[in-house]
Order: C-alpha cells, then structure tokens, then sequence
C-alpha cells in the first residue's frame, strides 16, 4: 500500500475537510430563516450527525468516548461552540466573501497561540507563507464592490478566527481528544444555548432540507476532517490550508447567487492559492519522495 509521511497525511486531510465544508457559507446564504433558529438547527443536526460518527467508529464504547472528553475535551467543546456562533452571525451580518477573509487570519491567532501555550517554533517557510497569505488578505478586503458588509459581521468573523485558532491549538496539544464525541456534544451545548432565542418551528421545508445537507453531511465530515488536522501538522499550517476556503466559498456563492466577491477578491485568492501551492511542493521537496522515517499507511 502507498505510504505518506505524518505531515502530508495532515495536508491531505485537512484539504479534503476544507473541500467538504466549502459549501457550507453558500447553503447558510440560501436559509431565509433568522439567524438564531439557523444556528439552533445546524447544531442539532451537526451534533446528531457527529453522534453518528461516534457510533460507526466506536461501534462498542460510543458513550464511554463522550465520558472520556475532560477538561480539555470541554474547552474544544466551548471554544468550538463559540466559533460556530460568531460564523453564523458573521455570515448573516456580511458578506459570505468577507466572512471567510476574515476567517483566513487564523493562521495568524494560532501562530500566536501555539507560540505562547505549545511553544511551538514556526518553520521559516510558513513565516513566508503567511506574510504572502497576508497581502492577498489585504487585496482582498480593500475590494469594496462586494455588497452586504458590516462591521458588525466584520468583527464577529474576527472573533470567530480567534476561537478556531484556539480550538485547533487544544487539539494539538491535547490529541487525545475524542473528536467526534466532542464535536458533537458541541453542537448540542450550541443548541441548547440557541433554544431560548430561536423558533425552531417556524422554519420552511426548504430551508430544512439545507439545513439537514449542512447539519448532518457537510459540517461533520468537513470539520471532524479539519480537527483531525493538527492531530499531524501543527496549528499554524492547519490555519493556513484552511484558507482555501475563503477562495471556494465565495466562488459558489458568486456562481449560484451571482454575490460576485469583486476583481481584487480575485487577484487576492489568486495569491493565497499560490502560496499553498508552493507550500506543499517545498514540502514535498524537501522530504524528496515524500516519504519520511515517521511515516503513516494508507
């Protein structure tokens, strides 16, 4: 069978994660219903279909996983949850190209995070990789033909970077965690948090069936892909693969609801794209077959 070092064994999960839930700002622009019944039931259904997960991977000790979460399985559980509050609002406060720029400075958090509570030494390549992540950040967000913006949503998408930023950092430090058990008795805690302000009842069919696309297929493989991540390659690069998505999502809400993100979010993507390219051949160049004495089977 092919053999993958540790590192692109990371990469190569983490990029199929962030494939998976690149629909996800697409489907949430399509959901007419408010925002707080939106995140009520996208965690609900996230939580049942982590829960399902659980179940098919842990077959004999699904409840003894969720049992076995812990201190640290609580803080991913509360920082989790608190990110996927701040995305939601952000996303129905801005512009869906916006929100995901923004979302693409959690490299930026997890770098300082990582540093101060890992001490982790950050490669000079991905200092490199980030500072030109950084100028296609600013390309794109001095683009001002995009439409539905706010500062509000602005900010709540900043907030939201630096809880995913955190969580990506407890799983690092911390792989132990169960991850689906904890993502799933996160999107319950949202839930149950969301219940007293939403009006779960009130939602259309249509929207409940994008909802249950999101909640049960693309939010819990796309992120349980995506905190699996750092369980091979630090924080800070899990970070930086996941701002692909800020090039995906905007491009299909752009081809299905003609929200275009501008010629700049363009020219912007255009660089982060590069720049995760040459990423990974120095990588692959630099373990020469890709292959390395820790390796994985696949």
């Amino acid at each position: 069978m092919p053999v993958l070092s540790t590192y692109m064994k990371g990469i190569l999960i983490t990029a199929l994660g962030v494939l998976v839930i690149s629909p996800d700002g697409l489907l949430t622009r399509l959901i007419t219903t408010d925002h707080w019944t939106l995140i009520f039931w996208r965690a609900l259904l996230m939580a049942f279909g982590m829960w399902m997960l659980s179940a098919f991977i842990y077959p004999k000790n699904t409840w003894a996983k969720y049992k076995a979460l812990g201190s640290s399985g609580i803080a991913m559980v509360t920082l989790y949850s608190l990110g996927s509050i701040s995305f939601i609002v952000a996303i129905t406060h801005t512009s869906v190209a916006n929100t995901l720029i923004i979302l693409s400075t959690t490299p930026l958090f997890a770098v300082l995070i990582g540093r101060i509570f890992l001490g982790e030494r950050i490669a000079a390549r991905s200092w490199s990789a980030i500072a030109l992540v950084c100028i296609g950040v600013l390309v794109m967000s001095t683009d001002k033909s995009s439409a539905n913006t706010s500062l509000f949503g602005d900010i709540t998408a900043l907030i939201g970077a630096f809880f995913l930023a955190a969580g990506f950092t407890v799983v690092r430090r911390f792989p132990s965690i169960p991850i689906f058990p904890a993502l799933s008795t996160s999107g319950l805690v949202t839930a149950l948090l969301m219940l007293p302000f939403a009006q779960p009842f009130s939602i259309s069919q249509q929207d409940f069936g994008y909802l249950i696309i999101m909640g049960i297929y693309i939010v819990p493989v796309g992120t349980a892909l995506m905190f699996l991540g750092p369980r091979y390659i630090p924080a800070a690069e899990v970070g930086l693969m996941l701002l692909l998505e800020s090039v995906l999502g905007p491009i299909w809400v752009w081809l299905v609801l003609a929200e275009h993100p501008g010629t700049r979010s363009f020219i912007g993507g255009g660089i982060i794209l590069s720049t995760l390219v040459i990423n990974a051949i120095w990588v692959m160049r630099t373990t020469k077959t890709g292959v390395m004495k820790e390796s994985v089977k696949i």
